[in-house]
């Protein structure tokens, strides 16, 4: 869990430009043991920064935002336009043990602040990995260490105390802490100046300092805001999710009655078929009307002398094949139909084979 830290630096070798902006020189950190106000627990602790630790992030304060105070979070793409007030340069570098750069300062309200001394250091803002490690340090005790930096700004503060601008983060359990001045540490424990206020979370009430209180209050408000928006946000999800449902249904009508259509047209096909082949065999006078599909070929196969058959308990696969076998005789063999089950053949020559053959398939369909 990475913890998020405010350092007090000083500023020195302030000089103006031609265009207005402020350049300065600052010694942004150094190893050793810092005390910090816990504002979770309200105790002073006594951290380390280990050389070997910093050496490795020195290229972290190149580029870094320079900020009005602390803000209430952490600088991004969403919000440095509005919160960012200028630049370190790409020059730094360990000056012994001591991290060192330059800064820019563009913003005027800001730069008028630091040249009449009302803001005369400047705090680092970042996060860090903070060990439970206790120990001692060229002679001062310690009880964690702090590694795996990640600089976020460098935030110009008002020399003394840390006021309103070192605002506590509530996000998750000591994941906030304020370094101090050796010469405040008593002043903080007594809580000399600070004004304690109340607040409630989770049903507990709290006697916190001022500061953290306005800083809960405006995280809760935040809070709010963004359950609304989330609950906007839902709304209108749910509004594009009852359009895709109704956009499906009237996809699925669609192709349900372009598939109706598609059927219709099948079975006008197939009826007409049944219509045609069957005109063949049946008698002139036959009445197709009203009748189904199926009727047609009973009667068909009823006509070579069948008469008692009804296709009763048959399968269409059963009266398919008795009457695709006769239509297949019939159009195989000159013929006419003088009237029911009474089948002249035409043109003798082979008329007797067709015949028996024709006799025999119908008796081996019959068993």
């Amino acid at each position: 869990m990475l913890k998020q830290r405010y350092d007090r630096v000083e500023v020195n070798m302030m000089q103006e430009d031609g265009r207005g902006f402020l350049n300065y020189s600052l010694a942004a950190v150094k190893p050793g043991v810092y005390p910090y106000m816990d504002y979770e627990s309200g105790q002073v602790i006594y951290e380390l920064k280990h050389p070997d630790d910093l050496i490795k992030v020195v290229e972290q304060l190149n580029n870094l935002p320079i900020t009005d105070g602390h803000p209430y979070e952490l600088i991004s793409a969403h919000n440095s336009k509005e919160l960012v007030a200028g630049w370190t340069h790409e020059k730094a570098e360990m000056q012994d043990v001591t991290m060192v750069n330059k800064a820019t300062v563009f913003d005027a309200k800001l730069i008028a602040d630091i040249v009449t001394g009302l803001k005369k250091e400047c705090s680092l803002g970042f996060e860090c990995r903070v060990i439970d490690e206790s120990g001692v340090y060229e002679g001062q005790k310690y009880d964690r260490r702090q590694t795996d930096f990640k600089f976020n700004h460098l935030a110009m503060v008002k020399k003394g105390r840390c006021g309103p601008e070192c605002s506590a983060r509530t996000d998750e359990k000591e994941s906030f802490a304020v370094q101090i001045r050796t010469d405040e540490i008593e002043n903080y424990k007594e809580k000399e100046g600070m004004k304690e206020m109340k607040i409630r979370l989770d049903g507990v009430e709290y006697e916190v300092p001022e500061v953290v209180a306005t800083r809960v209050t405006a995280l809760e408000t935040k809070s709010d805001e963004l359950t609304k928006q989330v609950g906007q946000l839902e709304g209108k999800l749910d509004g594009k999710e009852d359009e895709i449902k109704k956009l499906q249904e009237k996809k699925d009508e669609l192709e349900k009655n372009q598939l109706s259509e598609i059927k219709l047209d099948q079975a006008i096909e197939a009826r007409l078929k049944v219509v045609q082949d069957a005109a063949i065999i049946l008698d002139p006078d036959y009445d197709f009307k009203g009748k189904k599909p199926r009727e047609i070929k009973v009667d068909c196969i009823k006509v070579l002398g069948d008469e008692s058959f009804t296709g009763e308990g048959k399968s269409e696969e059963y009266i398919d094949a008795r009457f695709d076998t006769i239509v297949d005789f019939y159009k195989n063999t000159e013929h006419s139909s003088t009237g029911a089950n009474n089948l002249k053949i035409k043109n003798d020559a082979g008329a007797g084979d067709l015949v028996t053959s024709m006799k025999s398939k119908r008796l081996q369909m019959k068993k």
